[in-house]
């Protein structure tokens, strides 16, 4: 049975859509991750990463540091690391499971655990999240659940949709969705960390002083003049001001 939790997931990245002058384009997304790469590796072949003083991964490289946070999506999408019928994370029983295997690809200080066990987290969520809209949405046109079930196991799809479909859950997405929709002052970073966007700032300062929260606020939400956003830029720009 799945464990109730009334957390919402949001999204700390803003979706983007491909623009121009010209008639609009559909923008190819492509699959999630896989980082088969790194799955493969030995104990020998190990990335070490740098954590800053609060345990967050700043190095040796961003390359680094992005391909250690897509990984930790690839394990958040994997059952047997992951498994998708438990709602209250602190419940899934495999979190020594994940650590013990992250270490077997990286290199990482005891202090990284919790940003580790965190990140896979978020994107747990997250992947339940896209899981759930692919249900709504094949329930809304009619359509089978095939693509899901060859997502999820069976078992927890079962639990999933029967936790989904109870009354309490139901009320909750609503006013998840509510508070969703007022957010419209979101970071533009992709998978990079604000960890990262810190360290990055503080090494190109030529006294290396730590940037202040105005910096990284507006370096954190610098957006493509080539794509076109879904929410306003507005109340960012009025934020950037008042910074000043």
């Amino acid at each position: 049975m799945i464990e109730t939790d009334n957390v919402a997931h949001e999204r700390e990245s803003e979706t983007m859509i491909e623009g121009s002058s010209e008639a609009p384009k559909i923008k190819k997304h492509r699959g999630p991750t896989k980082k088969t790469d790194i799955h493969a590796r030995t104990l020998e072949e190990r990335t070490p990463i740098i954590l800053n003083c609060y345990g967050q991964p700043i190095g040796p490289t961003r390359k680094d540091v992005k391909d250690l946070s897509r990984f930790l999506g690839t394990i958040a999408r994997t059952t047997e690391f992951a498994p998708l019928n438990y709602v209250n994370w602190p419940s899934v029983p495999t979190h020594d499971q994940i650590w013990e295997y992250v270490l077997e690809k990286f290199m990482i200080p005891p202090e990284g655990r919790s940003w580790v066990l965190e990140t896979v987290n978020l994107s747990w969520r997250g992947y339940k999240s896209k899981l759930k809209k692919m249900y709504l949405e094949a329930v809304e046109k009619g359509s089978n659940l095939d693509e899901l079930y060859e997502l999820v196991p069976e078992d927890e799809l079962k639990d999933l949709i029967s936790y989904w479909n109870t009354s309490p859950v139901k009320e909750q997405s609503k006013k998840n969705k509510r508070n969703r929709e007022k957010l419209d002052d979101m970071h533009t970073m992709g998978p990079s960390s604000y960890a990262a966007l810190r360290h990055k700032l503080k090494q190109e300062d030529p006294n290396k002083q730590e940037p202040s929260k105005a910096k990284v606020y507006r370096e954190s939400r610098i957006r493509n003049p080539k794509k076109t956003y879904k929410t306003s830029y507005g109340n960012t720009k009025a934020n950037m001001v008042s910074f000043c």
